[in-house]
């Protein structure tokens, strides 16, 4: 991962959005642009900006705003929906839960996933 890279990557994935429960997704053109768009972001930058998700700018400020109430809040409140297994893995995780590459992440966050369809998982991370 490059760490002098000039801008951060726009990409746009409503290809993937019109066409997600295809049967034949990954022969489609669109898609595989956009795979790759994701690919060579996530290796030589390492994040990305998403447009063409379909979601409105309203539900996002509202999203953003309830998560920064959560976060405010004190460890006790926050710990009542904890990580576990018991959970499905979805949860709060305090700062230094995660270990990335043997360390602990200076972070805290909450994981949540939700069925789609045939047992696939969209993961959200909302972060701090």
């Amino acid at each position: 991962m490059a760490t002098d890279f000039k801008f951060i990557p726009v990409i746009d994935v409503s290809p993937l959005l019109e066409k997600w429960d295809h049967p034949k997704i990954a022969q489609d053109e669109g898609v595989a642009q956009v795979v790759k768009q994701l690919d060579q972001a996530c290796r030589d930058v390492g994040f990305f900006y998403v447009k063409g998700h379909g979601i409105p700018v309203s539900l996002m400020k509202e999203i953003k705003n309830i998560a920064r109430e959560y976060f405010h809040q004190p460890y006790e409140e926050k710990i009542e929906i904890k990580l576990s297994a018991e959970t499905g893995y979805r949860g709060y995780q305090r700062i230094g839960e995660n270990i990335t590459k043997g360390k602990p992440d200076i972070h805290e966050a909450i994981d949540v996933c939700y069925l789609i369809s045939y047992g696939v998982c969209i993961y959200i991370i909302i972060g701090k």
